[in-house]
């Protein structure tokens, strides 16, 4: 399958401080991302226009500045050459930008096949920007086309998961590039409740949930995010942050004291939580590890809309490629196999 095109995350916000200097791959390429001292991040190719040095070997942020190791040629954040290491006039020279942007916690960088410049946004979602997420990074075999499926794929949530009660609805709409998914079950990490999730998903890079905890006490944060490194592997991000209004048993829980012992609280459960996420979340992992995509599926009643999520796919793709559902395998697929956008399961 080829690499899709879109928004995708290289690293989540807490990972890249003021004045620091990250490489991360992106879909056979490298990409920098730094931030200078005021907090204004970029992204750009690796390689100094001087003498190709890599700016992610050694490379420093100094001020609003990325300053190459080799001959300390100082870049601007537009991109300009704004001096030498030698005290002469720096030479007529940019950095190759990539676009870049900041939401809910995650740094994306756009790719596209042809080098067209964004064609969308990433959707940015109510949070508290002050907490990060407790997160985890995975390399492995795969395909984000394949995870992101995942969202719509669900009868494996009762099969794999274990998850009871389900009701689950929501389909992906032709030339929308984020999609909504709301679901009701039990036996998620908050065991013996049912919880009402929404999943929101960001082209075929990200799966964004949210659940309001019991009682208004807070909001739970998941984030899923596939990213190409190279033809069939991917980085897999995956994160978790817990909000909460207040401290349950805390005196004043409503109010300051309880208000001012809560984001301490949340971060700690958000480590907790982590944890726990990762062992159910293993589960996938070693499903896309060694799945193979299977170009024409034989779908189920109870499946989800599996088909409908493969033909609203193919707007990420520059043009039809080998490997790729046909639009029109898919719309047969969803004919076959679906009962309209809505499942219900109690196993």
């Amino acid at each position: 399958m080829p690499c899709p095109d879109g928004w995708f995350c290289l690293a989540f916000s807490d990972e890249l401080k003021r004045g620091g200097v990250l490489t991360r791959p992106l879909a056979g390429a490298e990409v920098v991302l730094y931030r200078t001292g005021r907090g204004v991040l970029r992204a750009v190719r690796p390689q100094c226009p001087h003498l190709g040095a890599h700016l992610g070997v050694g490379g420093s942020v100094e001020g609003e500045e990325l300053v190459c190791p080799f001959h300390r040629f100082a870049f601007a954040p537009d991109g300009t050459c704004v001096r030498t290491g030698y005290d002469m006039p720096p030479p007529k020279a940019s950095l190759t930008p990539y676009p870049v942007c900041e939401a809910n916690g995650s740094i994306y960088v756009w790719r596209h096949a042809r080098g067209l410049p964004p064609q969308w946004e990433v959707p940015v979602f109510p949070m508290d920007e002050r907490q990060p997420y407790s997160h985890d990074t995975f390399d492995l075999a795969g395909h984000p086309q394949d995870v992101i499926e995942n969202a719509f794929d669900w009868g494996h949530l009762p099969a794999l998961h274990g998850l009871k009660g389900l009701d689950i609805a929501g389909t992906p709409v032709a030339g929308v590039p984020t999609s909504t998914v709301t679901a009701t079950a039990r036996g998620t990490m908050m065991r013996g409740f049912n919880q009402s999730y929404t999943l929101t998903v960001i082209g075929l890079a990200t799966i964004a949930a949210r659940t309001v905890l019991p009682k208004d006490a807070g909001t739970l944060h998941v984030m899923l995010h596939a990213t190409p490194t190279g033809p069939g592997r991917i980085q897999l991000r995956f994160g978790t942050k817990l909000e909460l209004n207040g401290v349950p048993g805390f005196p004043g829980v409503g109010g300051k004291l309880g208000r001012a012992a809560a984001l301490p609280a949340a971060r700690l459960l958000s480590v907790v939580l982590q944890r726990v996420a990762r062992v159910d979340t293993g589960a996938d992992l070693l499903m896309w590890h060694h799945q193979e995509h299977v170009e024409h599926p034989r779908l189920a009643r109870g499946d989800g809309p599996i088909g409908r999520y493969r033909q609203w796919a193919q707007q990420f793709y520059t043009a039809p490629q080998d490997g790729i559902v046909p639009a029109s395998a898919a719309r047969a697929a969803v004919s076959r196999a679906e009962e309209g956008g809505r499942v219900t399961a109690d196993e």
